[in-house]
């Protein structure tokens, strides 16, 4: 995880008044890093019902701003307009519905938990400025929305 993190927080810019939607937030460490981080406003989803109710225990305990909410990938809805979107993808099958909530030129930063390449994948659904950030536990690819 740290060397995850490492990695993610490598590929984000400076987050101070920025918008943050992070899809597979799991028990909300990473909503809650970015939120240190300088972050306006965070919000975070994952499809597992008993991680939200750690992440949401956690904000009540030490309130810092996060809303959690409950969605499988599969049917995520536009969660709004985020300036940056970090995803915690296993394929590229849910790029569109993931960058749904960006904002045009907004960024979107994916960790590929099982060393998948997303270059292409990127660049076939319109983002450009592509970057992909090498780690052991998970290369992070960032590309920023064109459209």
């Amino acid at each position: 995880m740290a060397d995850q993190a490492a990695a993610l927080l490598e590929a984000l810019p400076d987050l101070t008044g920025r918008s943050v939607l992070v899809v597979g937030c799991g028990d909300g460490r990473y909503p809650r890093l970015l939120r240190g981080k300088g972050a306006r406003r965070v919000a975070g989803v994952d499809a597992d019902q008993a991680l939200i109710a750690v992440a949401q225990r956690e904000e009540e305990r030490d309130p810092i701003g996060i809303s959690y909410e409950v969605h499988q990938l599969a049917r995520l809805p536009v969660m709004g307009a985020f300036d940056v979107v970090v995803a915690l993808l296993d394929s590229p099958g849910p790029l569109d519905r993931v960058a749904a909530s960006l904002t045009t030129g907004g960024l979107l930063v994916v960790v590929a938990t099982n060393g998948l390449d997303l270059e292409e994948a990127l660049r076939a659904k319109g983002f450009r400025d592509i970057v992909r950030y090498r780690h052991e536990s998970g290369d992070v690819h960032s590309a920023r929305k064109t459209s």
